[in-house]
């Protein structure tokens, strides 16, 4: 039996690196109203573990209302009938010990030995290494360093007078980022800190983008790069997650060929399989997603090919799944994550937005409206929308 787990603290779970990592309250609440995320893109016949069962009953609804034939079980018992693997939104060591825990068998979960090789795998630092092996020729561009110290992490900002913008090996959704477009001793005390706790900094220039998107795989159970699709997404200004377009493969790259060819997206998605065998050989397997950026240049566009890596499930999977199998085939739409600051802003939106555009949904697909995909309760402050363009 296979059950998923919505844990998005994962990537701040690594750089904590501790079995006994606890999350920031805002992350533990995203955590707890998100819970039931998994449901749209879990296989068939696959489960969503809940902490506790309030949300239980949405999942029936959503799962028949969309064909879905996924189920949502909560309480430890779930973890304990028969053989159990686990689908963490990402693995690290805090999510390991809570499932030992909760009385899954350790021969069920990786070891703590393959959990530390993942976690290097995991890091801004391995991405930096691959990005090396794309050379930048027209269509490409894009750097990074790996830095070791403050003084390097100024004379790289020197170098670099347009602007850097310094990461962490190991943070998620935009945290962990240090924007620097003047003064370095504006970013020493960021740099220092990092160094200290995650032994490393990662360093590339601020450049003028248009577009964030990203390419999505799955290195399957034999070890092979599978292409899923691609992801169009949107950051705020300080590279945050905010949504992503819900679309078909055929319309991204519709819409890109305004920056690059299809041939020129064909041919570096073929380049990536290439170089993500580096991650099937080291023994992952699971979702992967590569963050890309279109950036103005000389001439007009160039693709940066390896922004990072986010070596886990991720937000780009997840539209794509929403448009595989709940969104109506010759539509397009929006996803994204709302945050409110406190439970009656959230209610006060999701009521006004069920007047405004309620959900339609024809022959087991949404073809107009708004979709919460997570049940909005009277202590929630975060939500999961899937609206119809």
């Amino acid at each position: 039996m296979r059950i998923h787990y919505f844990n998005p603290d994962t990537d701040l779970a690594l750089a904590c690196n501790g079995g006994h990592y606890i999350a920031p309250e805002q992350v533990r609440g995203m955590a707890r109203d998100l819970a039931l995320l998994p449901l749209w893109y879990a296989e068939p016949g696959e489960k969503v573990w809940l902490a506790d069962g309030n949300a239980v009953p949405y999942a029936s609804q959503m799962s028949d209302l969309f064909n879905l034939q996924v189920e949502a079980v909560s309480g430890a018992d779930a973890m304990r009938m028969g053989e159990v693997e686990m689908l963490p939104w990402g693995w690290n060591p805090a999510v390991r010990h809570f499932f030992l825990k909760q009385g899954v068998g350790v021969d069920s979960l990786p070891s703590a030995d393959w959990i530390e090789t993942y976690r290097v795998l995991a890091s801004r630092q391995t991405s930096v290494s691959l990005l090396k092996r794309v050379p930048a020729d027209a269509l490409y561009c894009g750097e990074a360093e790996v830095l070791g110290s403050v003084d390097d992490c100024r004379v790289y900002a020197g170098r670099h007078r347009e602007g850097v913008v310094f990461k962490a090996p190991w943070s998620s959704s935009g945290k962990g980022l240090c924007w620097c477009r003047g003064e370095f001793s504006v970013a020493a005390g960021w740099c220092g800190r990092v160094l200290r706790e995650q032994g490393a900094v990662v360093a590339s220039p601020i450049y003028d983008k248009v577009e964030d998107f990203a390419m999505e795989f799955v290195i399957n159970s034999w070890g092979a790069v599978v292409f899923e699709g691609y992801s169009l997404f949107a950051t705020d200004g300080r590279g945050r997650y905010l949504g992503n377009r819900v679309l078909s493969s055929a319309a991204f790259e519709e819409y890109m060929s305004r920056y690059v060819s299809v041939e020129g997206l064909h041919a570096l998605r073929r380049r990536l399989i290439s170089l993500l065998e580096v991650y099937a050989e080291a023994g992952y397997r699971g979702c992967l997603g590569v963050d890309m950026m279109v950036c103005r240049a000389e001439g007009g566009f160039r693709i940066h090919p390896m922004v990072e890596v986010n070596l886990r499930m991720n937000m780009g999977i997840v539209a794509l799944r929403l448009a595989e199998r709940v969104l109506a085939s010759d539509l397009s739409g929006h996803f994204r994550i709302e945050h409110y600051p406190s439970p009656s802003a959230l209610q006060e939106a999701a009521g006004r937005r069920q007047l405004e555009s309620p959900p339609v949904v024809k022959g087991g697909r949404l073809v107009g409206g708004c979709l919460p995909l997570v049940p909005v309760t009277a202590e929630s402050r975060c939500v999961a929308l899937l609206e119809v363009d």
